[in-house]
């Protein structure tokens, strides 16, 4: 009897292995052998709106009524990679008007137009040289607007000056002060992947800021008046540091982006009197934005900008924004697909 149930299982477990066998040979496994970035054209276009409310009810200290803000934002771009060759052109325009209850109108809170395109030639996948433009403006006239008549005294760059008296001033037109950036150098990209991304730059470029009789609130507040300049354009050249690190968490739930850009102006074309040096002279732009996505359409953003650019006004500029953003994707770039081969 033992004989009998031994011979079975054996014949069983034989019988096994041959049908493994002959799948093996009937269905081959697949593997993933490689990630290749798409070739080719891609684009991207995704608009969106945003708004921030906050209303006050005899709460001491604030102000009472309603305060909003609402805004509209449009990325778009075209990406282009073929073998070594890889061809960025990117643009962002962010608009937002706040509502405050000491003013009954809608005034200009963020206005920024950034049109970036680049050219990477890739020696090794991470490293090789690049060469970008970028230009950065406003969309709409400047206006500083204030809820009371007061006072500006400006000063002009030709020495003069005037008083003028109102409840708004006009300060610069649309498209002014408008920056145009050239860079050529080299690029590396030590790190990359979903959730940390590191891309850095070196190179020589040239900085143009146009702008024509725009004015810019200066006030030191030791005086009634509110004091304005006048700002000129002026051109520099120099070396340039850019990193810029990048990322997606939580399964694309939250991205992140924190770049800083350094130039050191060793061109200059000074006023007569200005006898500032480089380190003086040297500009800089941080930006750093987080997004998490409460819905596929739905998100929280957080963006801050810092410029300074002493040569046109020597202040540091910031701006921060947290807004509930809802946008559509109309266009997304494939970044990878994945190749399959038979074993």
């Amino acid at each position: 009897m033992r004989v009998k149930i031994l011979a079975i299982l054996s014949a069983c477990a034989l019988l096994a292995v041959c049908t493994a066998h002959a799948q093996e040979d009937v269905i081959p496994e697949k593997e993933i052998k490689e990630v290749h970035k798409i070739e080719g054209w891609d684009f991207l276009l995704t608009p969106s709106a945003s708004l921030a409310l906050s209303d006050n009810r005899s709460v001491v200290g604030q102000a009472e009524g309603l305060t909003m803000t609402v805004g509209a934002k449009l990325i778009a771009g075209t990406f282009f990679r073929q073998k070594a060759h890889e061809w960025r052109t990117t643009l962002d325009v962010t608009e937002l008007f706040s509502h405050t209850p000491s003013l009954e109108e809608f005034v200009k809170s963020t206005d920024i137009v950034k049109l970036e395109s680049i050219y990477l030639f890739h020696l090794l996948k991470w490293l090789g040289p690049f060469a970008k433009v970028n230009l950065d403006s406003t969309l709409l006239e400047g206006f500083d607007i204030r809820p009371e008549r007061v006072d500006y005294a400006i000063t002009y760059l030709d020495g003069t000056s005037e008083t003028r008296s109102g409840f708004r001033l006009r300060l610069n037109d649309g498209f002014e002060p408008l920056t145009l950036k050239e860079t050529a150098g080299f690029f590396a990209k030590p790190f990359e992947g979903k959730a940390f991304n590191l891309e850095g730059k070196l190179g020589f470029g040239g900085l143009h800021v146009f702008v024509n009789e725009g004015l810019t609130v200066k006030d030191d507040g030791g005086t009634p008046e509110i004091e304005v300049v006048e700002v000129d354009g002026f051109t520099q050249a120099g070396g340039v540091i850019d990193l810029a690190v990048f990322g997606e968490l939580y399964d694309k739930k939250l991205t992140y982006r924190v770049s800083a850009e350094v130039m050191i102006p060793f061109i200059n074309d000074l006023r007569e009197g200005d006898d500032r040096g480089i380190g003086e002279l040297t500009n800089i732009e941080f930006n750093a934005a987080v997004s998490f996505k409460v819905l596929e359409w739905l998100s929280i953003d957080y963006v801050m900008r810092v410029v300074r650019l002493p040569q046109l006004l020597d202040e540091w500029q910031v701006q921060n924004n947290l807004l509930l953003t809802a946008s559509y994707t109309v266009f997304k770039p494939k970044h990878e697909k994945k190749k399959e081969e038979k074993k």
